[in-house]
């Protein structure tokens, strides 16, 4: 079984740069602002694609010139919005190849989160060499993909609250989230997440950035980015770690 786009994200939105043309968020006042006002909370702001669906579907077919245009929009518009430029990235789908590593060198990328499964690390270049980015891949399902699994549905989907409280207990080394405003963020979800927030608050979680994570890896592994499946997606995505 695999999470059902149109219902996690909307018919709407699902429809955003493909029958329908997809907005530009960084010209919209109201948009701006909630982005702006996420900074100055203290959140850690960075990038994540100019064009969702077309990276996620594209990018092992564009050469090089189109990764690095396409990497380099999103880059100037961050810049735009937040005033300077991103030393954080996040790739939609968890899409990313050589190119795509190079492209974030090539911006000022220090720290990224594009791979599922395992501890950071450092992705190889499309050249074959270490990248100076820092991977720090997600290390647990996210709540569509849970959602999508039988034991959770319908009345059960309170139960991933300990799912996720027992995964984080008992992982080796630190544990990564990823979360989307269109889920989580939205209203049949938002009290869903505040509550599995306050449930590892009360576990004594401590929440850290990207940032915090790679500050503190260490030495890290150089590896080839591949692609692998995870339970509750159906398109393959980015994984850093060797192959069983």
């Amino acid at each position: 079984m695999s999470a059902s786009p149109a219902a996690s994200y909307g018919i709407r939105t699902m429809l955003y740069g493909t029958l329908l043309p997809a907005p530009d968020i960084g010209t919209r006042k109201e948009a701006v602002l909630r982005m702006r006002e996420a900074a100055a909370a203290g959140h850690e702001c960075g990038v994540h694609a100019w064009d969702h669906v077309d990276w996620h579907d594209r990018l092992p077919r564009m050469d090089r010139g189109e990764v690095f245009g396409t990497f380099g929009r999103a880059a100037d518009r961050f810049a735009q919005v937040f005033g300077r430029a991103a030393d954080v990235a996040g790739a939609p789908g968890w899409t990313a190849n050589g190119l795509s590593v190079e492209a974030y060198e090539a911006r000022g990328i220090r720290v990224a989160s594009d791979t599922r499964g395992g501890p950071p690390f450092r992705p190889l270049r499309a050249d074959g060499a270490p990248s100076s980015v820092i991977e720090v891949p997600s290390t647990l399902p996210t709540l569509d993909e849970l959602l999508a699994f039988e034991e959770f549905r319908g009345e059960n989907r309170e139960r991933v609250t300990d799912h996720l409280r027992r995964a984080v207990r008992e992982a080796e080394g630190t544990s990564v989230h990823s979360v989307h405003t269109e889920i989580e963020g939205g209203r049949a979800f938002a009290g869903l997440f505040a509550r599995q927030l306050e449930a590892w608050a009360s576990d004594g979680v401590a929440f850290l950035t990207l940032t915090d994570v790679a500050g503190s890896a260490g030495t890290l592994p150089a590896r080839p980015l591949g692609f692998t499946t995870v339970r509750g997606r159906a398109i393959p995505v980015t994984t850093g770690e060797p192959a069983a």
